[in-house]
């Protein structure tokens, strides 16, 4: 019966039918799939250019973790651990003519810092650190500002810097020293691209000898698969006074910028299958309502009820089937493409389109699960009027 309605119906109503379905799985998917890719994005711009893996600190009064140089050769031979690197951090001013900007000056060892950290892939301008570097920074865009004037804040940035300009640095110790800006990285990442870098030795010239094998903070960078668990209780078991944040709690306040995109994502999905149901639950309405006489003559003639309820579920079903399917093809095989070779551009970078299979999966069986439910309610309601009511009908 539901094949014999499909292929004796008329065939604009099934394209047009189909061809909603299409464009509400694409709407499905196509939004959650880029807010999802953008999720993806800050939360590897956080790995890649602040927090790592794993960020290990000093958990007693004093804000730093000595003998810092042994702590990392004993993490970096643990299984599971593919680089780890050591920072020092302090406050300071930037000054640049009359601009200045308050922010956190790293110094880090350039080698084992690139090996953890994306950063020295973003340069827009210089060069990056060198071991032994002294008298040379390396700025975030966002502090030295460039000329860029579209950068977020270059308003509060020194506006002008850029690779060889002298800048003078205050620190919160009370150490001032002019330095020469080696490079300027642009990570289209503002949180991090408000620091500034320097090398280890260099801050070894400015702080007392107690203080030079000491680290604020110790970035842990995992092999893919590693059993984060397994090294967090290692690492503490070597040191004692240590504590540990992960990525997710490096995220601050992006994460609730990225519960709110998931929040977005679960409010489009429910409004596209809101439309689905609306869609097929017309369809079958309209038609219920033009066949009522003939669905009365099948009932009297012996069809039971049961059939032909099923018969419009089956057909809303192959309705679905054939959306999801087009759609599904057409997602992944042109929309995809394109958007790779064209992608969004956020604040944050270009963002893909995240193809994850279990949510298009999961998103095709809602859908049909709807196309079932809206399909039951409208045949269900017909049959149980009476058979001579359906078969009078005008």
């Amino acid at each position: 019966m539901a094949l014999k309605s499909l292929t004796k119906g008329d065939v604009r109503v099934l394209l047009l039918t189909v061809s909603m379905l299409i464009l509400v799985y694409l709407n499905l998917v196509f939004t959650p799939s880029l807010l999802a890719g953008a999720v993806h994005k800050i939360n590897d711009k956080t790995r890649n250019t602040m927090s790592a893996d794993i960020v290990f600190q000093a958990a007693g009064a004093s804000p730093v973790i000595y003998q810092a140089e042994e702590l990392v050769s004993n993490i970096e031979s643990l299984e599971g651990v593919a680089a780890v690197c050591a920072r020092n951090s302090l406050g300071a001013e930037i000054h640049y003519e009359s601009e200045r900007f308050a922010t956190a000056i790293y110094a880090i060892d350039p080698v084992k810092d690139a090996q953890v950290f994306q950063i020295s892939g973003t340069l827009i301008e210089g060069e990056y650190l060198d071991p032994g570097d002294t008298g040379q920074v390396f700025l975030g865009a966002q502090v030295a500002g460039a000329d860029r004037e579209d950068l977020e804040l270059y308003a509060s940035s020194l506006k002008a810097v850029h690779a060889g300009s002298k800048v003078v640095i205050d620190y919160v110790n009370g150490v001032e020293r002019e330095y020469t800006v080696k490079g300027i990285f642009f990570t289209e990442f503002v949180q991090g691209d408000i620091r500034a870098y320097i090398t280890e030795d260099d801050f070894r010239t400015m702080v007392p000898p107690q203080m030079q094998d000491t680290a604020t903070s110790i970035h842990v960078k995992l092999e893919k698969g590693a059993d984060r668990a397994l090294v967090v209780e290692q690492v503490l078991g070597m040191r004692e006074g240590l504590k540990y944040q992960t990525w997710e709690d490096a995220l601050g306040v992006l994460k609730s910028m990225t519960k709110s995109f998931d929040q977005i994502i679960v409010i489009l999905r429910t409004t596209a299958l809101i439309v689905a149901a609306i869609t097929i639950f017309i369809v079958t309405y309209v038609d219920l309502v033009n066949k009522r006489r003939q669905i009365g003559i099948e009932r009297a003639i012996g069809i039971t009820s049961a059939s032909i309820v099923l018969s419009y579920i089956i057909r809303a079903v192959i309705y679905a089937a054939f959306g999801i399917l087009a759609a599904a093809l057409i997602f992944r095989y042109v929309i995809v493409p394109i958007e790779a070779q064209h992608p969004f551009h956020f604040p944050f970078g270009d963002v893909m389109l995240a193809v994850d299979v279990p949510v298009l999966a999961s998103s095709a069986f809602i859908l049909c699960g709807v196309a079932i439910v809206s399909a039951f309610i409208p045949a269900w309601q017909t049959v149980r009027t009476k058979i001579i009511d359906a078969i009078w009908s005008s």
